[in-house]
């Protein structure tokens, strides 16, 4: 009996091991399309049981100058970020010193009036508070270098109304992230910073993770990338100061050793958690069996569109082959053939990309033109966007603003002042008409 155990484990063992060197093997393969068309830059990672099983880097650290990616690079990892705010307070309930059901108010009063009692600590870490984002407020994005410490983001945190009634919907926030940082502190007694290295870069060993400042020099640091519409690339000065929501710039070994960890104390459970920003894209992805797929990348969507093909071959499925970004599609169909027939084609081409159909694609894309001084044909992509999602205020902004850098003032107040209608506590409508009917 214990010889028929023995090779049955044996031969598992072998199994094992082959499907381990095959799905390596067509991670080369995926990962030599994409570098062939230059549609990726960075590092992947495949791991099981925490032992690394594919490691390659691929593009330019620094596109302008030529200088290339290793597997020692630093990487702005974005919301990847919020694992480890959440992390913390899996720990910090552990040991007693909070409850995810506890009130906001029980440690910090945010608002001072009855909303810091409405709000729970669970409803910060799953976006049901109803908390707005900072990153979307103007006096964050014109006072960037003043944002520094936690306290410093919740003096505009606070004055952010609320998008709902907490608990009654969910939103994207990185403003509640935040405020979770901000309870990290009130319950240890040290700043989030310093939470970091104790809790996970010191005792990990994570010896290549930083909370980088704006003027912070560090080396081996890769640029933030665009690819315009055109094709062309263009490295992003850094000027995001990080937060409990996102920033922290790390290498893909310590990414490993963050991902060792959260396996092993199952603090959070399998998935796929993205990050990403105009220039990053980060993704740690953890299947069954003990894969664990790790992209650092600077470039934005790259890494989520690299795990989306990964998991097809897990699964044995075929994959849609690496294709220019939805941009440059846009970009052509648009110069083509015209607003009406990119519109005719948006919702097939954002899915067969396996994206979400909403706003957000064609808004950055009109932004993208719109940077370049392609203002006329920004205009037509904006009001190409009101067209198809006229009930998101969001579009109707996007198109006041152009209105406003092409000088149409006038327009662009009307506009405005339909985003009040649509959304009467939006800060940037208000800002801008403010700012517009001074002139």
């Amino acid at each position: 009996m214990k010889k028929i155990l023995s090779g049955v484990l044996f031969l598992l063992l072998l199994s094992s091991i082959s499907n381990s060197n095959e799905y390596a093997g067509k991670l080369d393969e995926l990962m030599n399309k994409y570098d062939k068309v230059g549609l990726f830059s960075g590092v992947v990672l495949l791991a099981k049981d925490g032992v690394s099983l594919f490691e390659k880097s691929y593009g330019y650290a620094d596109w302008e100058n030529k200088i290339p990616v290793t597997t020692s690079t630093l990487f702005n990892i974005a919301s990847i970020n919020k694992m480890f705010t959440q992390s913390m307070i899996n720990q910090l309930e552990k040991e007693g010193k909070l409850n995810k059901s506890d009130n906001l108010g029980k440690y910090i009063k945010l608002y001072n009036d009855e909303r810091d009692d409405k709000i729970t600590i669970a409803m910060l870490i799953e976006m049901k508070a109803g908390l707005n984002d900072y990153t979307r407020n103007p006096e964050f994005n014109e006072n960037l270098e003043r944002f520094k410490t936690v306290n410093d983001f919740l003096e505009i945190i606070k004055d952010e109304p609320l998008l709902f009634e907490p608990g009654t919907g969910q939103e994207y926030s990185n403003s509640g992230y935040v405020v979770l940082g901000a309870i990290i502190e009130k319950v240890t007694g040290k700043p989030y910073p310093e939470n970091l290295k104790e809790r996970f870069f010191i005792p990990l060993g994570m010896k290549d993770s930083y909370y980088r400042q704006i003027g912070d020099v560090i080396k081996g640091t890769a640029a933030g990338t665009f690819i315009n519409y055109d094709g062309t690339k263009r490295s992003q000065p850094f000027h995001y100061m990080p937060s409990p929501a996102g920033g922290i710039f790390m290498s893909i070994g310590d990414l490993l050793k963050f991902d060792n960890e959260l396996r092993s104390t199952k603090i959070m459970g399998l998935g796929i958690r993205a990050g990403g920003t105009e220039a990053w894209n980060s993704i740690v992805a953890q299947y069954d069996d003990g894969y664990s797929l790790l992209i650092l990348s600077n470039f934005a969507h790259a890494a989520e569109e690299v795990e989306m093909r990964f998991s097809k071959i897990l699964k044995g499925e075929s994959y849609p082959e690496p294709r220019i970004s939805l941009d440059m599609t846009f970009y052509a169909i648009l110069t083509k053939k015209g607003a009406d027939e990119l519109g005719s084609q948006l919702k097939s081409l954002v899915e067969e990309n396996d994206m979400e159909y909403r706003p957000f694609h064609l808004n950055m894309f009109g932004y993208s033109l719109m940077g370049n001084g392609k203002i006329d044909l920004a205009l037509e992509v904006f009001l190409l966007n009101t067209r198809l999602f006229p009930d998101f205020p969001n579009v109707w902004d996007s198109l006041a603003e152009a209105y406003m850098n092409k000088g149409d003032n006038e327009k662009a107040i009307s506009l405005y002042k339909k985003v009040l209608d649509m959304q009467p506590d939006n800060p940037n409508a208000k800002k801008m008409l403010e700012k517009l009917q001074k002139k």
